[in-house]
């Protein structure tokens, strides 16, 4: 009888913990794969579940927001104003139903008459950085999800150093978990130069619901409020490609569009400080730099409706009439982007999708796969680059649409992290990216349709079982 009273407290007991948790799955209305996803971890595992779901599963972050009212109604800010008009005398040169949305979903404009160069190698990166850095009067800002202690590291460190020495403003925001590895102390010589350095939701805060599930993935510098870097690399020997071959993408855009940029910064850096940065000179009269348009476009958990970078891309491929050209290192398509490159594969759009034949993520690498055998089939040619790692998150649409950004093209990235993108209309840019695409193409080895069907079971098994946890990767 004690045994039997056991096991039906013991089996309340989980009921009531199973409708607890179910209910709280449901009441954040995510994906129903994921919802799905989550049910099946937490009814299997409850309790080791619970722990999961809390450090892990939350998919709405509670953000302090820096508005763009803060910003005075003076000449420098008109720009970032959502109702501020497009200049006359310079037609929008890629389909105006994407400027529409884009200016809907992000609530500001694409700009024209911005320079931008795009970089492909790490090193160049780094030395277009320092040399910025160098040359900024009035302030540096930059936020980054990864900067090692090494010796790429340094050398950015100690060119903020020698800014701060100057009286330049020096604000560098960090995400705390993907800088776990990297001591405060590192930064030493820059607080001690001036320069302020915070971490963005800190692990260590008590009070705060730990916020694993949420990082800022943005890479972002701005100089002086005229010129901004964004991409896919962060601070270390790896992006600078001092560690084996690395292939990544990076732009520095001057020009107006990077008072946007900036405005992302400050974004940021008001949520983690309280401080606000909407004074005229972060925020300069914008002056032509160039003859690009440009946009950059944030998004994160904190979004209520709409996913822009996610949204944007999917119309973009949606509407695509010759050619969808992409690639990324991390490749965990929710359905709605997989049925729309499906779909456009086959409409007979020549659909290419470039991604590393290893990974640091082996989970990421199964699941990714797992979405081979139907892509294959619609028409969508898929390559993997066996030696070196490739980082670049890009894409081009009809070589009128390209975008660079932190953005991979995985679930974590469209619904769960802080990211930013930069989106270039026109053909110059994508041109660029579209002839470093096929020299990437080059080295890579595309996926066989009739060879991938032959793959062992055992990686059958591999891919069934990550594309259960896709969801929540």
């Amino acid at each position: 009888m004690g045994s039997q009273a056991a096991f039906a407290v013991a089996l309340l007991n989980y009921a009531l913990v199973a409708w607890l948790i179910v209910s709280l799955v449901y009441y954040q209305r995510r994906e129903s794969t994921a919802t799905w996803a989550w049910i099946f971890f937490l009814l299997l595992v409850p309790y080791l579940g619970v722990v999961a779901f809390w450090l892990l599963g939350s998919n709405r972050l509670r953000f302090r927001r820096w508005r763009r009212r803060r910003l005075k109604a003076g000449a420098s800010s008109i720009a970032l104003r959502p109702t501020a008009p497009l200049p006359t005398g310079c037609p929008f040169p890629a389909d105006p139903g994407l400027l529409e949305l884009a200016e809907r979903l992000d609530g500001v404009n694409a700009r024209p008459w911005n320079a931008v160069t795009l970089y492909r190698e790490g090193e160049a990166t780094f030395a277009a950085i320092e040399e910025a850095i160098d040359s900024a009067h009035d302030h540096v800002h930059l936020t980054y999800y990864i900067w090692r202690p090494d010796r790429t590291g340094k050398r950015l460190r100690d060119a903020l150093v020698r800014a701060a020495r100057r009286g330049v403003a020096v604000r560098l925001l960090l995400d705390d978990v993907g800088c776990l590895g990297t001591p405060q102390a590192f930064f030493a010589p820059l607080a001690a130069a001036g320069g302020q350095i915070v971490r963005f939701l800190p692990l260590s805060r008590l009070g705060r619901r730990l916020s694993l599930n949420h990082r800022n993935h943005r890479k972002i510098v701005v100089v002086d409020g005229a010129a901004g870097f964004t991409g896919g690399m962060n601070v270390g020997d790896e992006y600078a490609g001092l560690q084996g071959p690395w292939l990544d993408a990076h732009v520095r855009v001057r020009g107006p569009a990077v008072q946007r940029l900036q405005e992302i910064f400050c974004e940021d850096w008001y949520h983690t400080t309280g401080e606000d940065l909407g004074a005229d000179r972060y925020f300069p009269p914008p002056s032509t730099a160039g003859e690009e348009w440009v946009q950059f476009v944030a998004s994160g958990p904190t979004t209520d409706r709409w996913h822009a970078i996610h949204t944007i891309l999917f119309a973009a491929i949606n509407r695509a009439q010759r050619r969808v050209w992409l690639e990324t290192p991390y490749f965990v398509p929710d359905v709605a982007m997989a049925l729309s490159l499906e779909t456009a594969a086959l409409r007979g759009v020549d659909v290419r999708l470039v991604l590393p034949g290893r990974s640091d993520h082996q989970v990421v690498l199964y699941a990714g796969r797992s979405f081979y055998a139907r892509l294959l089939a619609a028409g969508v040619r898929i390559y993997e680059v066996p030696k070196g790692f490739l980082h670049a998150k890009t894409a081009t649409i009809d070589g009128r649409v390209a975008t660079v950004g932190s953005a991979n093209l995985d679930q974590r990235s469209f619904r769960l992290n802080f990211e930013a993108n930069a989106f270039f209309y026109g053909p110059t840019v994508a041109g660029a990216l579209e002839a470093s695409f096929e020299r990437i193409l080059e080295r890579a080895r595309e996926v066989d349709r009739a060879a991938h069907r032959r793959r062992p079971r055992r990686q059958r098994a591999l891919e069934a079982v990550a594309r259960l946890l896709s969801p929540v990767l």
